[in-house]
């Protein structure tokens, strides 16, 4: 234990108003191969996310519904950012968490392992309502501001749209993120 000045911790603690205690601490490393080998055969790829809000409100949300883990594929916010925690509650700290710098590969091998994988798109072929999230399933959402393009759009088996009022173009990430990974904590609790 180190005892430091209220003026440094203010200095080192990205909160206006911080706690009075700090830790510093080693990050877990979590493995494809413990999400793939994962009971709940349910995995979230955040496809380069921008806003740590929002990783850590999926982070969040996949710890709600019981899912294996979530990949963060290259150039996606740090899953480590002070406000990606917070959004969090905690659940970096439960949840496995994978940076994957090839977010295409491991989309083969998920397939490989018999997963149908999913990507949250506005214009999709698929309604969520129609998909079988039963099966092993890798659901991927995209950036904020451009969804997903180019090669892992091209990888997938299904392009899901979420239904909406015609008066709304689209949803938060994070919120398609919540509403897809309910709505397979809901077919999997009809099947139990």
């Amino acid at each position: 234990m180190l005892w430091i000045s209220e003026r440094l911790l203010d200095s080192i603690s990205d909160s206006k108003t911080p706690q009075p205690v700090m830790a510093v601490v080693g990050m877990r490393e979590d493995s494809e191969e413990a999400l793939l080998a994962h009971s709940a055969e349910l995995i979230v790829i955040a496809h380069q996310l921008q806003d740590p809000g929002n990783l850590g409100t999926i982070m969040r949300t996949a710890e709600a519904v019981g899912a294996s883990g979530v990949v963060i594929t290259a150039n996606s916010v740090d899953p480590h950012n002070p406000k990606a925690v917070r959004a969090s509650m905690g659940s970096i700290l439960r949840v496995p968490v994978v940076n994957m710098s090839d977010g295409k590969g491991f989309l083969g091998k998920c397939k490989q392992r018999g997963f149908q994988t999913a990507a949250m798109v506005l214009n999709g072929k698929h309604s969520l309502f129609e998909m079988d999230l039963k099966k092993p399933t890798v659901i991927i959402v995209g950036q904020e501001s451009s969804g997903l393009q180019g090669d892992i759009l091209e990888s997938v088996d299904l392009r899901v749209r979420i239904p909406m009022a015609e008066s709304i173009d689209s949803l938060n990430v994070a919120t398609s993120a919540a509403v897809i990974l309910y709505e397979a904590f809901r077919q999997r609790m009809a099947r139990s």
